[in-house]
């Protein structure tokens, strides 16, 4: 995990030097610069992504896959779901932060106030009280963040073990791992081990919740790695632009890093 950690900040570095931010007249003193729509990424590492995608899908198939299979029959359906809304809900700060970095209080105040119920009357967070409520979910990540304030997508991006993602939002996840208030929590506390736990938790509870959607995806497609690709690309395109998610997106609920 360390070692995925420093390539990603060598994937930052190399993004910094090369990609180019849409400089405005704007003023913002009063309010958030809004995004154009989000160009689709290139894929000028085509042969690259193809190996690590290649790679992921060996692991997918003798350990990830089976692991999630083996989720599913041990844990019954209301304890996934309960394990599901703890993750979601550590997420709610970094949520917040980013919502309010966006110009987003709609955002950032729905994700506070359903950090504040979750965490108490739903048992932290393992009952989604918010939701019955009326205080959906939103996620919003450092990579939907830059692209709010113009920063192209950049290269498309095959992330070993984590999967599809762009030079953005490589650095959105180096954003996360390093800022997102309970990572601080936890390194202060010396807990930092529990932070690759819940990854890899969060990995095998993203499979199983998509085990048929993703071998379905991949039977019927000509070309896996392309629909992947596209899929990924249109999901954070709509996320930028806070659009509603295709149900039958297999990454609606992306959210491993």
């Amino acid at each position: 995990m360390r070692f995925l950690l420093n390539l990603l900040i060598v994937f930052t570095f190399l993004f910094v030097a090369n990609c180019s931010i849409n400089k405005t007249s704007q003023n913002i003193t009063n309010e958030v610069p809004v995004a154009k729509d989000p160009p689709v990424a290139k894929d000028p590492w085509e042969n690259f992504n193809r190996g690590t995608f290649a790679f992921n899908k060996v692991f997918d198939k003798y350990l990830l896959s089976p692991l999630a299979k083996g989720y599913r029959i041990i844990l019954p359906s209301e304890v996934r779901t309960g394990i599901r809304n703890f993750f979601s809900n550590l997420k709610e700060p970094w949520t917040f932060i980013n919502a309010t970095l966006q110009g987003d209080l709609k955002n950032s105040g729905v994700s506070i106030a359903r950090f504040g119920l979750n965490t108490t009357i739903g048992l932290l967070g393992i009952f989604d009280v918010a939701s019955s409520l009326g205080l959906e979910k939103q996620k919003e990540d450092f990579g939907q963040t830059l692209g709010v304030y113009g920063v192209e997508s950049g290269p498309y991006l095959v992330l070993p073990l984590l999967g599809p993602s762009t030079v953005r939002d490589a650095i959105g996840k180096v954003a996360g791992i390093v800022a997102d208030p309970v990572t601080i929590a936890l390194n202060k506390d010396g807990k930092d081990e529990w932070l690759w736990i819940g990854t890899a938790i969060k990995g095998v509870d993203f499979r199983e919740q998509n085990l048929e959607k993703i071998d379905n995806l991949d039977a019927t497609s000509v070309d896996f790695y392309a629909t992947v690709r596209s899929l990924y690309l249109e999901r954070r395109n709509r996320m930028i632009r806070n659009q509603s998610t295709d149900q039958q997106d297999p990454f609606q609920e992306f959210d491993i890093e």
